[in-house]
């Protein structure tokens, strides 16, 4: 089994928690209060995800998907737990469906859709194969890199002058409702709630105890970085044009203009956007495949990634005509679903109660 250490495990789960939720601005809802409904957003995302590490804890040796027919029985535990790796391909497919908006629309208008993920699900592809090891190194890696390059990019914004702090005033002018609206569900559910893929991970960490404070670290700081660009972004355009903007980050960086000399950065926004996309797509399929090696009890997972692979191309190809109804799925749809909001909230709840009854009794 591929091993990968603390700090390896901390830089996936921060790349992973911010993925594709900066390219879309999921908080735009709450207007200028966008980053409120972030931060509010983050400290109850930890907590769900403190849920998914407890529900490990309390089960050790066993990975997130192997607890349920632990803990529930064979009859209820097997199809509850069969749901997952559903669960974990659709949601790859969707972050596919994001390249296929992304790319073609900002730095490659001519280049066809399908070109573009081939390329994109033959690297993942390679991935899987290499390992979760490889990708716990190359994680490591990147983070430095990718803050180095958002940090400049920070700076340039500032130099352009186009931030007008004022645009963020007053707060809570319209009340807490949009705020709220915001944060359940799919505050919650966005990056942290899909923190359960993460937990198919966690049985590789060694030294073993460090996963709780590792998460809680990799939660609060994706919650506090995502919630910098929507502060940031608002002060670009103002609460309207921050509300309308499909891609308000990419939009951000393309305002970057510094003596008319430095300019056109986005190309670089969007290869980290795609980076990002690319390990949280990893880690989906990733979970998924090794869901269905404990479920099928087979010795090897690599015999699962390239039919895996196929459907998640599938489902980004097909899965919305356009951007505009793909994002409208993304946030109006999908976290309303009962499906969602039972395995990513309600049902760990119950697993974690169940499993620290159980260690009681027994101890």
């Amino acid at each position: 089994m591929d091993i990968i250490s603390r700090h390896q495990l901390l830089a996936i789960s921060i790349i992973y928690q911010i993925g594709t939720t900066i390219i879309f601005g999921f908080a735009a809802g709450a207007g200028k209060d966008s980053w409120l409904a972030v931060l509010i957003s983050t400290i109850l995302g930890t907590t769900v995800v403190s849920i998914y590490v407890s529900i490990t804890e309390l089960n050790p040796g066993l990975t997130y998907i192997e607890c349920y027919p632990k803990q529930f029985g064979k009859w209820l535990g097997t199809p509850l737990a069969w749901l997952h790796p559903l669960l974990f391909i659709y949601i790859a497919g969707r972050i596919v469906a994001d390249i296929h908006s992304l790319v073609p629309s900002t730095i490659l208008p001519g280049t066809p859709p399908w070109a573009i993920l081939i390329v994109f699900m033959v690297v993942i592809t390679y991935g899987l194969f290499l390992g979760l090891r490889t990708m716990g190194r190359l994680a490591e890696l990147m983070l430095p890199i990718l803050g180095i390059i958002f940090a400049v990019e920070v700076i340039l914004i500032i130099s352009s002058g186009v931030l007008d702090v004022d645009n963020l005033k007053p707060m809570l002018d319209k009340g807490w409702d949009r705020i709220w609206k915001v944060v359940w569900p799919l505050g919650i559910i966005q990056s942290y709630g899909e923190s359960l893929a993460l937990a198919l991970v966690w049985t590789s960490v060694k030294p073993k105890g460090k996963v709780p404070r590792t998460m809680l670290l990799s939660t609060v700081m994706a919650g506090i970085f995502i919630a910098f660009t929507d502060a940031m972004a608002v002060s670009a355009f103002g609460e309207e044009i921050f509300k309308r903007a499909t891609y308000p980050m990419y939009a951000l960086v393309q305002a970057i203009s510094v003596a008319d000399f430095i300019t056109q950065l986005d190309a670089t926004g969007v290869l980290y956007f795609c980076f990002m996309a690319f390990l949280k797509t990893f880690i989906y399929l990733f979970a998924t495949v090794r869901s269905l090696q404990k479920l099928t009890y087979t010795k090897n997972y690599r015999i699962y990634i390239l039919p895996v692979v196929i459907i998640a191309f599938v489902l980004g190809l097909t899965m919305a005509p356009n951007v505009i109804e793909h994002i409208a799925v993304v946030e109006k749809v999908v976290p309303y679903s009962p499906i969602y909001l039972s395995l990513m909230l309600f049902i760990p709840i119950i697993l974690m109660l169940v499993s620290w009854i159980r260690k009681k009794n027994a101890s």
